[in-house]
């Protein structure tokens, strides 16, 4: 009976010093031995990610912020919304990663290199460099290339529903170019697939991908949505312009795009247009400022979010609009602007509550999302500031070409201050999986063969090919 009453009190004991043990855990490790809990991510997209972890976890173990396991960027500006803005961790140094030098570059293809920014999809990166290229983004080994054997110029990029989409003129020289085309591979083989001829060539436009459509703007300011599994035209819609210079944005079944009309006079007015994606019709059109003087351009790509399409113009405006009936919200002038020295051509960075854009007079400039007024600046001198900015992890990368100081730039997106910079000319990038690709136009500007047309920054180390 003793030994009874003794192994009774001996059990109460323990049970009261487990619980003693597991209500001091609860005030120290509260988060780590709920059952579920909910975190907030806050981007800067201003969109909230609610991420429900309802499964058990081990008590001791508490989580960081939830990482992106995967990021991509099949198209110019990252997304289609042109954003610039990736979810992707991003160098805090220039360490080269690898560096690439295209097989057969003479040196000579001047305007290739001009408007052909690198992509990044499936842990692939693709170029259009006169022919199309596909290597390893984490080692720069050759996948795959892709061209015909005469006039075959390619000079944008996009991918979707496993295809890579190009467009492709017959010359090289701007000026002399008498067609263009859409091009369809296969993305992991180069396979052709199918293409499309436009009425003109396609000089500046590139290419969207969205909802299983591909759409693009020719030199006869035309619009043209084409079906992405077979090239057939769905439709195409003549916009109130000479050229489509800037390339078409998409939200909310809705294709933005900027218009090039007289240059030098009020003839023929330039625009931004809003269509509806599925037939072309127009939405809206909002007409640019006609200042006398100046290039009354929209070279600009247009960047949407929140409900706000934000671009820049020749005349050296900056706008914000409306994305649901074109109505403005702000302009500010950020550039002078002048028939000789165009203002402001390259599409704008969203995210952090702020607007990253460059002029070509050799600013850059930190703008208030809401308002448009000036959070900070940094001038580069009299330069060709007009790339168009990648922003992530609280850095916005930034290249300065012929005229400025030719560095591609790595800066604090809250205060402005230099993080790092590098000799590589007015370059624009592309970010995914921490490796940021960047094309080095110095390989244009000093026509060196030998010199890397592309290269790979990140902090994981460095890879011998």
């Amino acid at each position: 009976m003793k030994k009874i009453i003794l192994l009774l009190i001996l059990a109460v004991f323990i049970t009261g010093c487990n619980k003693e043990i597991e209500n001091t855990a609860k005030k120290l490790l509260p988060s780590a031995i709920s059952k579920e809990e909910k975190i907030e991510v806050t981007s800067p997209t201003a969109q909230n990610e609610i991420i429900n972890e309802s499964e058990e976890k081990p008590i001791g173990i508490i989580e960081q912020e939830p990482i992106i396991e995967k990021t991509n960027w099949p198209t110019f500006h990252g997304n289609t919304a042109r954003t610039g803005y990736s979810h992707s961790k991003s160098p805090s140094t220039p360490n080269s990663l690898w560096k690439y030098t295209v097989s057969g570059f003479t040196g000579k293809e001047i305007d290739s290199l001009d408007a052909n920014w690198p992509i990044i999809d499936d842990n692939k990166v693709f170029l259009a460099i006169s022919k199309i290229f596909a290597i390893e983004l984490k080692t720069g080994k050759d996948l795959w290339s892709f061209g015909e054997k005469t006039n075959f110029y390619a000079r944008g990029l996009v991918v979707g529903n496993e295809k890579l989409f190009a467009t492709v003129n017959d010359n090289d020289n701007l000026k002399s170019i008498s067609a263009g085309f859409v091009y369809a591979l296969d993305k992991n083989t180069g396979k052709f697939l199918w293409k499309y001829q436009t009425e003109k060539g396609i000089s500046h436009s590139l290419p969207l991908f969205a909802g299983s459509k591909v759409f693009v703007g020719d030199d006869s300011g035309k619009i043209y949505a084409l079906d992405s599994a077979t090239g057939s035209l769905i439709w195409k819609k003549q916009l109130d312009a000479e050229v489509i210079h800037s390339s078409p944005s998409f939200d909310n079944n809705a294709i933005f795009v900027g218009t090039e009309g007289s240059q030098k006079s009020n003839s023929l007015p330039s625009y931004l247009y809003a269509l509806n994606a599925s037939d072309g019709s127009e939405l809206w059109k909002f007409k640019i400022d006609y200042l006398t003087g100046k290039l009354n351009l929209v070279h600009s790509t247009p960047a949407i979010l929140d409900s706000v399409v934000y671009f820049g113009a020749e005349n050296g405006y900056f706008y914000a609009l409306s994305s649901k009936d074109g109505n403005l919200i702000w302009k500010e002038i950020i550039a002078s602007g002048s028939e000789e020295l165009v203002g402001v051509s390259s599409a704008a960075a969203l995210g952090y509550g702020k607007i990253f854009i460059g002029t070509y007079e050799g600013n850059f400039f930190a703008l208030n999302q809401k308002d448009g007024k000036v959070v900070w600046e940094y001038n580069f001198g009299k330069s060709n500031a007009d790339s168009s900015p990648v922003l992530a992890d609280n850095k916005v990368y930034f290249g300065v070409g012929e005229g400025g100081d030719g560095y591609f730039y790595s800066f604090n997106a809250n205060n402005g201050e230099v993080i790092w910079k590098e000799k590589l000319g007015g370059s624009s990038g592309a970010l995914a999986e921490g490796i940021l690709i960047v094309q080095n136009k110095l390989a244009e500007e000093e026509l060196k063969p030998e010199t890397p047309v592309i290269i790979a920054f990140s902090d994981k180390g460095s890879v011998t090919k």
